[in-house]
């Protein structure tokens, strides 16, 4: 059972389409209005919209290992 404080968990229905993803692993942070240029993801796709072959840019994470973060804690 996954049990990751934090985390969405993989349930898309609590995001929000503007909502920004980080990586619990490497902090790599998923910012929809960017999209993902490593995995050729346009921008302003929601990370509830991502392929579900999409993993972390920078260690592989898988997608429900990523956690909501505020935009404020955006550096």
């Amino acid at each position: 059972m996954k049990t990751f404080e934090g985390s969405y968990l993989g349930d898309d229905e609590k995001i929000a389409d503007d909502a920004c993803m980080e990586c619990k692993i490497c902090h790599h942070v998923y910012q929809p209005e960017e999209g993902d240029d490593y995995w050729q993801i346009a921008p302003n796709t929601p990370f509830s919209k991502l392929p579900a072959h999409w993993h972390c840019p920078n260690c592989d994470g898988f997608q429900d290992q990523f956690m909501v973060i505020d935009r404020s804690d955006i550096v």
